[in-house]
């Protein structure tokens, strides 16, 4: 019995994601190297080893290592190395092939004179995100920076990485192909001009998209899960949401048709959906069914947070059918997040999962 905020993963919605994506995928002839930051978990990354897929993707040294400990042996850090994590890096690199984003040929320079192992590395590009990378147009910079990188002891090119994430801004499939279409060019270009492999990853892009031009890999993630944000965009339909936070009801207040419940940052993160000239929500509710949910609830969302409590704005009907004690599912606006604060999952069949974190909430 769920007694407490218990994030719940329903199995078939997300082996089934996942195999959608990787037959996609394969059936473009590219290598898929899902990002595994989305959630952090062994036994979901084995759902994807059972597709076949033997690179990943994750979005810190820690996280590697943690994967690198159940057998993945081919693991790419789409960050920014931290100069700081060269003993790590070390250490990674001496048990799987490790590649690693650059931006700037002096810190690759320092890392190579500290490394003994060897790594691969994509310079990352920054196709119009701006949050890293260097400009996907700049290709002055980068063949200044390639003969730095071939002449190192340790480090060698791999290729090109590159996020779209400002495809998360687009609210339907067409807006996601217009902003892409001009990116997917443009790494034409610089394919055509360095000849070098293009790991290219987002999951609106990835979900929609049915040809990548010149790109070889995909790294997207959060189509494992999906959420309510990845709806709104365009990517998927809520029937593919992966997981939902079931949630108690701990009070009613019929004055103003909320719900109180037992769910708040600490469970959520603070992350919010905002329609257009509307307030913003921090979940939306789905109907219970059975061990899992169904279909979103019409107006009713998840309206305030705060540390431990959540509040629920109804319709008249749906607060006058739920009780106090009845545990509601919520889908969340942004899974990753979710995920990565919960530090396990409860399957449809009432399976602990394991998670990186490994931090549930029990008393």
């Amino acid at each position: 019995m769920i007694a407490r905020p218990t994030l719940v993963l329903d199995t078939d919605k997300v082996r089934s994601n996942i195999r959608k994506i990787c037959t996609k995928v394969s059936s473009l002839g590219l290598e898929f190297r899902p990002h595994f930051k989305t959630h952090q978990s062994r036994a979901i990354g084995d759902m994807f080893r059972d597709q076949g897929i033997n690179g990943i993707t994750v979005s810190s040294l820690k996280m590697a290592n943690y994967f690198a400990e159940v057998g993945w042996n081919n693991i790419t850090v789409a960050i920014p190395f931290n100069i700081l994590e060269y003993d790590l890096i070390n250490e990674l690199a001496s048990k799987v092939e490790l590649r690693l984003l650059t931006v700037d040929a002096n810190t690759i320079q320092q890392l190579d004179s500290k490394l003994n192992h060897t790594v691969k590395v994509y310079i990352e590009l920054d196709p119009g995100y701006g949050r890293s990378g260097i400009p996907i147009n700049d290709h002055d910079y980068i063949a200044q920076l390639i003969p730095v990188i071939d002449t190192l002891e340790y480090i060698s090119l791999h290729g090109f990485y590159t996020h779209p994430g400002h495809t998360y801004k687009c609210r339907s499939a067409s807006e996601i192909r217009n902003l892409t279409a001009p990116i997917l060019e443009n790494l034409l270009k610089l394919k055509q001009a360095f000849d070098l492999p293009v790991c290219y990853g987002d999951t609106p892009s990835c979900s929609v998209l049915q040809t990548f031009g010149s790109v070889n890999e995909i790294s997207a993630g959060n189509l494992v899960f999906y959420d309510w944000t990845q709806v709104q965009i365009g990517s998927c339909e809520p029937n593919q949401i992966g997981v939902a936070m079931f949630c108690p009801v701990l009070a009613k207040y019929a004055e103003r048709n909320e719900l109180l419940i037992h769910g708040g940052a600490v469970h959520f993160s603070k992350d919010s959906f905002t329609p257009s000239g509307a307030k913003p929500y921090f979940g939306i509710i789905a109907e219970k069914n059975g061990d899992t949910w169904g279909e979103p609830v019409e107006d009713v969302i998840m309206s305030s947070i705060s540390q431990e409590h959540g509040i629920i704005s109804c319709t008249e009907d749906f607060f006058e059918k739920i009780n106090v004690g009845d545990v509601i599912p919520i889908l969340p606006i942004h899974s990753c997040l979710n995920a990565d604060l919960m530090g396990e999952y409860q399957s449809s069949e009432g399976e602990i999962l394991d998670h990186m974190n490994g931090k549930a909430f029990r008393v």
